[in-house]
């Protein structure tokens, strides 16, 4: 894992290194990695490093931003100026050629506040255009898709904040078949502004952009930077967005899910290596914290929630009477989810079915943790927790709309509780 943003910015503001070191370190890791697990689209050292020394001028004259200097990558479907962003026509090709004018909304953002775009990252592990991306951790093993070359250079450590997007879980599976921390915000919390290929709420209604990084502190500043309203995406709500250090996580009210046989986290354990699977290890770092288990479970939406998504995948071949159908039975389906949620503070479950498995593009049945929260619209963060078969896991924490700073809080709880357990003999 590379340095925090955090330790970045306050590096570069006393003077122990420059933005320029920083941004030339980062290129030349880039190139290294690109051999090795590829996940880079396109990279640009004079524009990056140009806007570097611009970063250390401000630096000295004690202008310094947020994230001053800070590396990012950013998918290959978020639009940053004058560079090649080709965006998806398909799952494997796009659009060769293409330099957007403008920056998407995030982006232009995340520079604003100080940020240094270095690579354009690739999108989907197996790309017509920029060929395969490896899993960093095992590159034998799948990464995960379709965030996928944010997620694989953060994971390597190349750079610590990187910007993906989530339909069904693409933010979501790559963090956690890399070993890193991923957000889906509240659906409307971040404009679309600049995704390409273009959506938005009256198009889609479960697209999001959202950050990947090394630890969940970075998505907590990273989310602070992006959101908001931006006079251009009419589908974002200018709601405040929360503070998870105001969060107190004492009482709140914890959920699992129910699936046949047994309810996800009740007492679970790895056979392989007898220690908590993901969700009971983030459960019980919650419960230290003062959380409260609901005993009473929430029904398994997985297969109503992949139903209900491939009718949408197939829209393009449906009636109108067909299409007003699938609309209709998704607000049904999300306000049916939302009420039965509505007592709890916080969802935690799984967030894949499966560690990575041996290389290979993502499949349908990978997202199907994920699905049912696109669905609805809510915070979902993925972090690193506990084991599944043998290797490291990763839990899904969601909260209600708009709740993002809970999820946040109490994924922090949860990060701290694995790094702890990590360091025990």
């Amino acid at each position: 894992m590379s340095e925090s943003a955090f330790e970045l910015v306050r590096r570069h503001k006393s003077r122990e290194t420059t933005a320029t070191e920083t941004v030339r370190e980062t290129l030349d890791r880039l190139e290294e990695l690109y051999a090795r697990i590829g996940a880079v689209a396109a990279i640009d050292r004079e524009r990056s490093l140009v806007e570097a020394a611009q970063a250390d001028r401000r630096l000295r004259a004690g202008r310094g931003r947020i994230l001053e200097g800070v590396p990012v990558t950013v998918k290959d479907w978020i639009d940053v100026a004058g560079w090649p962003v080709t965006g998806a026509t398909s799952t494997l090709s796009g659009s060769p050629g293409r330099r957007p004018a403008a920056d998407a909304t995030a982006v232009a953002r995340l520079r604003a506040a100080g940020a240094i775009v270095v690579a354009i990252s690739a999108a989907m592990a197996d790309n017509r255009l920029y060929g395969v991306t490896r899993n960093p951790a095992a590159p034998d093993r799948a990464p995960g898709g379709s965030s996928t070359g944010t997620a694989a250079l953060v994971a390597a450590g190349a750079v610590p904040l990187g910007l993906g997007s989530d339909s069904g879980g693409s933010i979501r599976l790559p963090a956690a078949w890399c070993g890193i921390a991923g957000l889906k915000p509240t659906f409307g919390r971040v404009p679309l502004t600049g995704h390409f290929p273009r959506c938005g709420a009256l198009e889609d209604g479960r697209t999001v952009i959202g950050p990947l990084t090394g630890g969940v502190r970075d998505l907590i500043t990273a989310l602070a930077v992006i959101a908001g309203p931006d006079g251009l995406d009419a589908g974002v709500a200018p709601v405040p967005l929360g503070d998870p250090a105001a969060v107190n996580l004492r009482g709140l009210r914890v959920g699992t899910i129910a699936v046949p046989g047994r309810v996800v986290g009740e007492g679970a354990q790895d056979a392989l290596t007898a220690a908590p699977g993901p969700v009971a290890a983030a459960v019980g770092a919650l419960v230290e914290a003062g959380a409260v288990v609901v005993e009473e479970p929430v029904a398994d939406l997985r297969e109503e929630a992949l139903e209900l998504t491939r009718r949408h995948w197939g829209r393009a071949a449906l009636s109108g009477a067909e299409h007003v159908q699938v609309l209709w039975d998704w607000d049904r389906f999300r306000r049916r989810v939302l009420a039965a949620t509505a007592h709890l503070d916080l969802l935690v479950i799984p967030a894949a079915p499966t560690p990575p498995p041996p290389w290979r593009e993502s499949e349908e049945s990978d997202y199907i943790w994920t699905l049912p929260w696109s669905l609805t619209g809510a915070p979902a963060v993925v972090v690193p927790a506990g084991t599944q078969a043998g290797r490291a896991g990763a839990v899904q924490i969601v909260a209600r709309p708009w709740e993002d700073h809970v999820a946040l809080a109490a994924a922090l709880c949860v990060e701290a509780a694995t790094l702890a357990a990590s360091r025990k003999p």
